[in-house]
């Protein structure tokens, strides 16, 4: 798995190969597990080499998705609080079976510093996290809830159908189960979707 990564993000250095495998650890954990929780220090930056991991925020007793990570993706927000030894501002938890990377955060910042190769893998996650929060942003500033609900189960349905349900819903776009249940019913009478028993099925697809 640690050969995966290095080829992965392309990384040259003999000697920044040999420090990953002598100081990284791979972890499995399931569904369920936390491996970032909010308000603590970070002292190990987590890469998903496999699986799926939801970064999210709480407030008010309401879950706000921030986005979701995926192989070969670690959280932004925990990558900065390496090189400012702060807490995190985040929760991340499992929602699919992985496998993380551990790398302490005194590498972290050092290796930033020390190798190329490193240093682009930082950068560009921290220039792709902030290309999709703004357009995330500007998604939330812009475009009513009933699209972006919309938009979001096209996004999720594997062969037109999304298997989540209001509740799920609700926390991933930010809101409430009321107002995603109440919205679902709008884009059905509108013959968008069909409200199934614990799915929904996608009857029109947006044109782009």
């Amino acid at each position: 798995m640690l050969d995966t990564f290095i080829k992965g993000i392309r990384i040259t250095e003999e000697e920044l190969i040999d420090e990953l495998q002598k100081n990284a650890t791979i972890t499995k954990h399931e569904k369920g597990d936390f491996i970032i929780k909010s308000n603590q220090y970070i002292k190990v930056l987590k890469i998903v080499l496999e699986g799926k991991v939801r970064v999210y925020q709480e407030n008010e007793n309401r879950e706000i998705l921030i986005y979701y990570l995926n192989t070969m993706e670690t959280c932004t927000l925990s990558l900065s609080a390496c090189f400012e030894d702060c807490k995190s501002t985040v929760n991340a938890i499992v929602e699919e079976d992985c496998t993380i990377l551990n790398i302490p955060v005194r590498f972290v910042r050092n290796w930033n510093f020390k190798y190329k190769s490193w240093n682009h893998f930082t950068t560009n996650t921290f220039r792709e996290s902030y290309l999709y929060l703004i357009n995330q942003y500007s998604n939330l500033a812009f475009e009513p809830l009933k699209d972006r609900l919309f938009d979001y189960l096209i996004s999720k349905a594997n062969n037109t159908i999304v298997k989540k349900s209001h509740q799920e819903l609700a926390r991933e776009l930010g809101t409430t189960r009321e107002v995603i249940s109440r919205l679902l019913k709008t884009l059905e009478k509108n013959k968008k979707i069909r409200l199934k028993q614990k799915q929904i099925k996608i009857l029109e697809k947006k044109v782009l």
